[in-house]
């Protein structure tokens, strides 16, 4: 078994060589570290405390003291908001759940010999006070949502590439099709274009989404500038050694 302890390796300048030498190690070489989440868990925490109290009180005062300008339909529509509510404190709870607190290319020596490189991370718990999770997977298996470091894509996120192109082609696609049902295509792209201003706005996270085949959910790696704690050559590493869904 290799040791678990890890070391900092200075950033290499041929990356296929590199990942080659990494399972070549006798240890596991420290890809990503990443910062402290508290305060990032405590603020989830506290809002969806906020929301699932809201829920509760609210619920509370409908249930045994309804206005009586309320009838059925109206009770009906306002514990819908309620149960609504219960929901997004159940979202932001789970927010700081595999946030990534440190990534290892860990050297693994296989039955006839040979040594493959696998990818140890270890991630935060569903709730404080529970030990970290850490899994290994093989590196080829891993993907990312988009580059640690946007500088590899010409300083554009690949996630912002992929939007622009589906942009373009919903733009094109108004002009296809019958006249009269012009209006309607319109309306479709102006609701999908608000959509994606509300989830850039409360849903999207300062994250980058790690993904390995055969293992369920998704772990959640820190973006480059946005508080990503330290990362080989600033994640450049990481982007040529692992395959981007938008690319692989």
């Amino acid at each position: 078994m290799p040791s678990t302890k890890a070391i900092r390796t200075p950033a290499p300048t041929n990356y296929q060589p590199f990942a080659l030498t990494l399972a070549s190690r006798a240890e596991p070489t420290l890809l990503y570290q990443g910062p402290s989440n508290t305060l990032y868990a405590t603020g989830c925490y506290l809002v969806g405390l906020l929301c699932f109290s809201w829920a509760v009180h609210a619920g509370q005062t409908m249930y045994y003291h309804p206005p009586s300008i309320f009838n059925r339909f109206l009770k009906s529509l306002y514990f819908g908001m309620c149960g609504l509510a219960v929901g997004m404190a159940v979202l932001f709870a789970i927010r700081p759940y595999r946030v990534v607190r440190s990534i290892q290319a860990l050297p693994i020596m296989s039955g006839n010999g040979a040594r493959t490189l696998h990818l140890q991370i270890e991630s935060a718990p569903l709730f404080p006070g529970i030990r970290p999770r850490t899994v290994s997977v093989p590196a080829d298996s891993v993907k990312l949502s988009e580059q640690l470091n946007s500088d590899t894509s010409g300083g554009v996120p690949l996630r912002l590439l992929e939007l622009r192109r589906k942009r373009a082609e919903k733009v094109k696609k108004i002009g296809e099709g019958s006249f009269f049902l012009l209006p309607l295509r319109q309306l479709g792209f102006h609701l999908w274009n608000g959509w994606q201003a509300v989830k850039g706005t409360f849903l999207d996270e300062p994250f980058i989404y790690l993904t390995a085949k055969g293992y369920y959910g998704t772990w959640k790696v820190g973006k480059n500038g946005t508080g990503a704690g330290w990362a080989l050559d600033e994640g450049r590493a990481i982007d040529r050694m692992l395959r981007t869904k938008l690319t692989a």
